[in-house]
Protein backbone atom coordinates (compact mmCIF):
# COMPACT_ATOMS: atom_id res chain seq x y z
CA UNK A 1 0.00 0.00 0.00
CA UNK A 2 1.06 3.38 -1.23
CA UNK A 3 2.42 5.54 1.88
CA UNK A 4 1.12 8.55 0.80
CA UNK A 5 2.64 10.82 3.37
CA UNK A 6 6.29 10.06 1.45
CA UNK A 7 5.76 9.31 -2.24
CA UNK A 8 7.76 11.76 -3.35
CA UNK A 9 10.49 10.21 -1.45
CA UNK A 10 13.79 9.33 -3.24
CA UNK A 11 15.01 8.07 0.58
CA UNK A 12 17.61 4.59 -0.66
CA UNK A 13 17.85 5.66 -4.37
CA UNK A 14 20.86 6.75 -6.28
CA UNK A 15 20.36 9.51 -9.33
CA UNK A 16 22.88 10.57 -12.14
CA UNK A 17 21.96 13.87 -13.29
CA UNK A 18 23.94 14.63 -16.60
CA UNK A 19 24.56 18.01 -17.19
CA UNK A 20 23.85 18.67 -13.12
CA UNK A 21 26.45 21.23 -12.63
CA UNK A 22 24.79 24.32 -13.51
CA UNK A 23 21.18 25.43 -14.64
CA UNK A 24 18.15 22.97 -14.30
CA UNK A 25 20.12 20.07 -13.93
CA UNK A 26 21.79 21.54 -10.66
CA UNK A 27 18.76 22.20 -9.24
CA UNK A 28 17.31 19.03 -9.85
CA UNK A 29 20.20 17.44 -7.84
CA UNK A 30 19.19 19.96 -4.99
CA UNK A 31 15.79 18.69 -5.02
CA UNK A 32 16.93 14.98 -5.31
CA UNK A 33 20.02 15.77 -2.57
CA UNK A 34 16.79 16.97 -0.43
CA UNK A 35 14.62 14.36 -0.60
CA UNK A 36 17.35 11.48 0.30
CA UNK A 37 18.79 10.70 -2.68
CA UNK A 38 22.76 9.98 -3.19
CA UNK A 39 23.65 11.88 -6.34
CA UNK A 40 26.41 11.96 -8.73
CA UNK A 41 26.35 14.77 -11.58
CA UNK A 42 28.54 15.20 -14.79
CA UNK A 43 29.57 18.16 -16.57
CA UNK A 44 32.35 19.70 -18.79
CA UNK A 45 33.21 21.92 -15.24
CA UNK A 46 32.60 19.95 -12.01
CA UNK A 47 34.40 22.19 -9.83
CA UNK A 48 31.06 24.31 -10.21
CA UNK A 49 29.33 21.79 -7.86
CA UNK A 50 30.82 23.03 -4.61
CA UNK A 51 27.23 24.49 -3.33
CA UNK A 52 25.77 21.05 -4.36
CA UNK A 53 28.73 19.10 -2.32
CA UNK A 54 28.47 21.41 0.55
CA UNK A 55 24.24 20.84 0.31
CA UNK A 56 25.00 17.30 0.33
CA UNK A 57 27.84 17.24 3.40
CA UNK A 58 24.78 19.14 5.33
CA UNK A 59 22.38 16.28 4.61
CA UNK A 60 24.85 13.46 4.92
CA UNK A 61 24.03 12.48 1.36
CA UNK A 62 26.69 10.45 -1.15
CA UNK A 63 27.52 12.85 -3.68
CA UNK A 64 30.05 12.85 -6.87
CA UNK A 65 31.09 15.41 -8.96
CA UNK A 66 32.22 14.15 -12.13
CA UNK A 67 34.03 15.41 -15.78
CA UNK A 68 32.36 13.94 -18.65
CA UNK A 69 32.24 14.35 -22.37
CA UNK A 70 28.76 12.53 -22.94
CA UNK A 71 29.55 12.55 -26.96
CA UNK A 72 32.73 9.94 -25.74
CA UNK A 73 31.32 6.94 -25.04
CA UNK A 74 34.74 5.82 -23.43
CA UNK A 75 34.39 9.22 -21.04
CA UNK A 76 31.04 7.87 -20.66
CA UNK A 77 32.58 4.38 -19.43
CA UNK A 78 34.80 6.03 -17.42
CA UNK A 79 32.13 7.94 -15.69
CA UNK A 80 29.79 5.12 -15.17
CA UNK A 81 33.01 2.57 -13.49
CA UNK A 82 33.49 5.78 -11.02
CA UNK A 83 29.88 5.67 -9.93
CA UNK A 84 29.62 1.80 -9.77
CA UNK A 85 32.97 2.32 -7.59
CA UNK A 86 31.32 4.77 -5.20
CA UNK A 87 27.27 3.90 -5.18
CA UNK A 88 27.71 0.65 -6.39
CA UNK A 89 24.20 1.06 -8.28
CA UNK A 90 21.95 3.70 -10.52
CA UNK A 91 18.28 3.68 -10.01
CA UNK A 92 17.35 7.42 -11.57
CA UNK A 93 19.30 8.69 -14.85
CA UNK A 94 18.00 12.51 -15.41
CA UNK A 95 19.48 13.77 -18.79
CA UNK A 96 19.72 17.29 -18.61
CA UNK A 97 23.06 17.88 -20.73
CA UNK A 98 22.45 20.23 -23.73
CA UNK A 99 23.32 23.46 -25.95
CA UNK A 100 22.30 25.72 -28.51
CA UNK A 101 23.87 28.09 -30.75
CA UNK A 102 21.27 31.02 -32.12
CA UNK A 103 21.86 30.83 -35.64
CA UNK A 104 19.38 31.88 -38.96
CA UNK A 105 18.91 28.38 -40.69
CA UNK A 106 20.04 29.04 -44.02
CA UNK A 107 23.45 30.15 -42.17
CA UNK A 108 23.24 27.53 -40.16
CA UNK A 109 26.71 25.14 -41.24
CA UNK A 110 26.94 21.51 -40.68
CA UNK A 111 29.82 21.16 -38.16
CA UNK A 112 27.50 23.47 -35.25
CA UNK A 113 24.14 21.65 -36.57
CA UNK A 114 26.28 18.40 -35.60
CA UNK A 115 27.60 20.07 -32.31
CA UNK A 116 23.90 20.62 -31.20
CA UNK A 117 22.43 16.98 -32.20
CA UNK A 118 25.67 14.80 -30.88
CA UNK A 119 25.03 16.51 -27.22
CA UNK A 120 21.13 17.14 -26.91
CA UNK A 121 20.19 13.56 -28.89
CA UNK A 122 23.53 11.07 -29.65
CA UNK A 123 25.29 11.86 -25.92
CA UNK A 124 21.74 11.41 -24.39
CA UNK A 125 21.53 8.10 -25.82
CA UNK A 126 25.18 7.10 -25.13
CA UNK A 127 24.13 8.01 -21.24
CA UNK A 128 20.97 6.14 -21.24
CA UNK A 129 22.04 2.75 -23.79
CA UNK A 130 24.86 2.01 -20.91
CA UNK A 131 22.90 3.20 -17.64
CA UNK A 132 20.34 0.82 -18.83
CA UNK A 133 22.52 -2.35 -19.65
CA UNK A 134 24.83 -1.30 -16.62
CA UNK A 135 22.52 -0.79 -14.02
CA UNK A 136 18.50 -0.45 -14.82
CA UNK A 137 17.93 -3.45 -17.03
CA UNK A 138 19.68 -6.04 -14.15
CA UNK A 139 17.87 -5.01 -11.80
CA UNK A 140 14.46 -4.74 -12.99
CA UNK A 141 13.72 -1.29 -12.22
CA UNK A 142 14.43 2.71 -13.61
CA UNK A 143 13.47 6.14 -13.79
CA UNK A 144 14.66 8.21 -16.93
CA UNK A 145 13.55 11.71 -17.32
CA UNK A 146 14.98 13.54 -20.41
CA UNK A 147 15.03 17.62 -19.98
CA UNK A 148 13.15 18.60 -23.48
CA UNK A 149 11.69 21.76 -24.43
CA UNK A 150 8.37 23.78 -25.37
CA UNK A 151 10.42 24.28 -28.77
CA UNK A 152 10.18 20.19 -29.35
CA UNK A 153 6.25 21.25 -30.00
CA UNK A 154 5.92 24.88 -31.31
CA UNK A 155 8.13 26.43 -33.49
CA UNK A 156 9.61 30.60 -33.07
CA UNK A 157 11.45 33.21 -34.96
CA UNK A 158 14.12 33.17 -32.68
CA UNK A 159 16.49 30.83 -34.79
CA UNK A 160 16.17 27.88 -33.29
CA UNK A 161 16.47 25.31 -35.96
CA UNK A 162 19.08 22.65 -34.73
CA UNK A 163 17.63 22.97 -30.80
CA UNK A 164 14.03 22.20 -31.68
CA UNK A 165 15.10 19.09 -33.82
CA UNK A 166 16.90 18.10 -31.15
CA UNK A 167 14.61 17.87 -28.50
CA UNK A 168 11.54 17.14 -31.10
CA UNK A 169 13.87 13.84 -31.29
CA UNK A 170 13.91 13.95 -27.80
CA UNK A 171 10.74 13.26 -27.35
CA UNK A 172 10.10 10.37 -29.29
CA UNK A 173 13.29 8.78 -28.03
CA UNK A 174 11.63 9.03 -24.90
CA UNK A 175 8.07 7.75 -25.96
CA UNK A 176 10.07 4.73 -27.74
CA UNK A 177 12.30 4.36 -24.70
CA UNK A 178 9.34 3.80 -22.25
CA UNK A 179 7.64 1.12 -24.77
CA UNK A 180 10.78 -1.17 -25.30
CA UNK A 181 11.96 -0.92 -21.69
CA UNK A 182 8.56 -1.03 -19.46
CA UNK A 183 9.34 -4.72 -19.43
CA UNK A 184 12.07 -4.12 -17.11
CA UNK A 185 9.78 -1.67 -15.25
CA UNK A 186 11.97 1.32 -16.24
CA UNK A 187 9.90 4.33 -17.09
CA UNK A 188 11.09 7.13 -19.70
CA UNK A 189 9.33 10.53 -19.11
CA UNK A 190 10.27 13.88 -20.31
CA UNK A 191 9.29 17.82 -18.92
CA UNK A 192 9.23 20.14 -21.37
CA UNK A 193 10.09 23.56 -19.87
CA UNK A 194 9.73 27.24 -21.36
CA UNK A 195 11.86 29.88 -20.75
CA UNK A 196 13.76 29.30 -17.25
CA UNK A 197 16.81 31.55 -16.25
CA UNK A 198 19.86 29.92 -16.39
CA UNK A 199 23.30 30.41 -18.34
CA UNK A 200 22.14 29.77 -21.74
CA UNK A 201 20.03 31.65 -21.99
CA UNK A 202 19.78 34.63 -19.44
CA UNK A 203 21.46 37.47 -22.17
CA UNK A 204 18.04 36.90 -24.08
CA UNK A 205 15.45 37.40 -20.58
CA UNK A 206 17.75 40.57 -20.05
CA UNK A 207 16.14 42.26 -22.76
CA UNK A 208 12.76 44.15 -21.61
CA UNK A 209 11.24 43.69 -25.00
CA UNK A 210 12.29 40.07 -25.81
CA UNK A 211 10.88 39.58 -21.70
CA UNK A 212 7.74 40.92 -22.20
CA UNK A 213 6.89 39.34 -25.32
CA UNK A 214 7.52 35.87 -24.05
CA UNK A 215 5.54 36.55 -20.74
CA UNK A 216 2.95 37.93 -22.40
CA UNK A 217 2.13 34.36 -24.29
CA UNK A 218 1.80 32.50 -20.73
CA UNK A 219 -0.95 32.09 -19.01
CA UNK A 220 0.51 32.68 -15.59
CA UNK A 221 2.31 35.76 -16.49
CA UNK A 222 6.06 34.85 -15.74
CA UNK A 223 8.66 32.87 -17.38
CA UNK A 224 9.45 29.10 -14.83
CA UNK A 225 11.58 28.88 -12.20
CA UNK A 226 14.01 26.31 -11.39
CA UNK A 227 11.80 25.00 -8.78
CA UNK A 228 8.79 24.53 -11.06
CA UNK A 229 11.28 22.10 -13.09
CA UNK A 230 12.50 20.75 -10.05
CA UNK A 231 9.56 19.95 -8.32
CA UNK A 232 8.19 18.05 -11.44
CA UNK A 233 11.52 16.26 -12.48
CA UNK A 234 11.18 15.45 -8.11
CA UNK A 235 8.00 13.70 -9.03
CA UNK A 236 8.32 11.79 -12.81
CA UNK A 237 11.16 10.14 -10.54
CA UNK A 238 9.42 9.25 -7.26
CA UNK A 239 7.09 6.32 -6.89
CA UNK A 240 4.37 8.78 -7.01
CA UNK A 241 5.19 8.45 -10.77
CA UNK A 242 5.09 4.50 -11.18
CA UNK A 243 2.31 4.41 -13.52
CA UNK A 244 3.55 7.11 -15.58
CA UNK A 245 6.00 6.45 -18.54
CA UNK A 246 6.37 8.03 -22.37
CA UNK A 247 4.82 11.29 -21.58
CA UNK A 248 5.94 14.58 -22.13
CA UNK A 249 5.52 17.15 -19.20
CA UNK A 250 5.01 20.59 -20.25
CA UNK A 251 6.06 22.88 -17.60
CA UNK A 252 5.26 26.15 -19.14
CA UNK A 253 2.68 28.09 -17.31
CA UNK A 254 0.15 27.29 -19.85
CA UNK A 255 2.10 28.53 -23.17
CA UNK A 256 1.06 25.43 -25.04
CA UNK A 257 -2.51 25.81 -24.56
CA UNK A 258 -2.33 29.12 -25.82
CA UNK A 259 -1.21 27.94 -29.04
Amino acid sequence: MMNYRTPFSLAGKYALITGGTGGLGSAIAKAFLQNGAAVAVCGGHPEKAVELEKLAKSLNRPFLALACNITEPQKVSDMLNAIADSFGTLDILVNSAGINRLIHAEDYDDETFSQVMDLNLNGLHTVTREVGKRFLIPKGYGRILNLSSVKSLIGTTENYIAYCASKGAVNMYTKQLACEWGKYHITCNAIAPTFVRTPINSFQLDDPVFYQKLTDRIPLGRIGKEEDIASAALYLCSDAAGFVSGQILCVDGGLTAMQ
